[in-house]
């Protein structure tokens, strides 16, 4: 798959697979104890690791079993991430009004474990594929609106999960390694998607982070926290 639609594909099925459950707080009524959101949220991984994969592979090399390794552990620590994220966000819908261990156990589980395992491994694949990109790739000309519209619509969808997620300590190091990589391949941004994609997209969540962190005087609050999301 080219990467002028591939990049794009990605950008857009990530925003929308991780913000649509926050919108879907309703019941599924085949099976009440559970909300929409959690029926939607079942397809985040069997839809976005695949698409991680092409984007690794879309590279015109030769891909060695180095790489290959590499994806398995992090798309393992992505989909276990994002499993016990579900499960335990899902309980702990239903004991939010008893306030005891099992709400605690629950938090801690949803809130604090998978939420850094899940955007740890979010980071580490777009990393990953980065920098085989960057060896790799050949330009892919005649795409350059393509990298850049990729670029606005992954750069703000990491800004809004890291920071609604707790996790902004761990993107903000990340997102500045990866623009910091970006520095030697910055001519080739113009000519593939997925560079840009990754590169550009990070310098934007960055440039988020930094006006959040100005107009919160200091402070990086997360959007449930002001009331901006339930």
């Amino acid at each position: 798959m080219r990467a002028a639609v591939l990049a794009p594909a990605f950008a857009v099925a990530f925003l929308v697979l991780f913000l649509a459950p926050p919108l879907l707080p309703y019941r599924f009524d085949p099976y009440p104890l559970i909300n929409w959101a959690d029926v939607v949220d079942l397809a985040t991984p069997v839809i976005l690791i695949p698409l991680y994969w092409l984007l690794l592979v879309n590279a015109e090399a030769p891909i060695g079993l180095g790489w290959v390794i590499a994806f398995l552990i992090l798309a393992s620590a992505w989909v276990e991430g994002h499993g016990i994220h579900l499960a335990a966000n899902a309980i702990g819908h239903l004991l939010k009004d008893q306030p005891g261990p099992a709400f605690d156990l629950t938090e801690f589980w949803d809130e604090l474990f998978s939420h850094y395992v899940w955007h740890f491994a979010v980071l580490g694949l777009s990393g990953l594929i980065f920098l085989r990109t960057a060896r790799a790739a050949k330009p892919d000309a005649g795409t350059k609106w393509t990298g850049w519209a990729a670029a606005a619509v992954y750069g703000f969808a990491v800004f809004l999960i890291t920071d609604e997620g707790g996790t902004a300590l761990l993107a903000i190091p990340v997102a500045l390694a990866i623009v910091m990589a970006t520095w030697p391949v910055r001519r080739r941004l113009l000519t593939s998607p997925v560079l840009a994609m990754f590169g550009a997209g990070y310098g934007l969540t960055l440039v988020l982070y930094a006006a959040w962190f100005v107009y919160w005087g200091g402070k990086l609050p997360q959007f449930s926290e002001i009331g901006l999301i339930k």
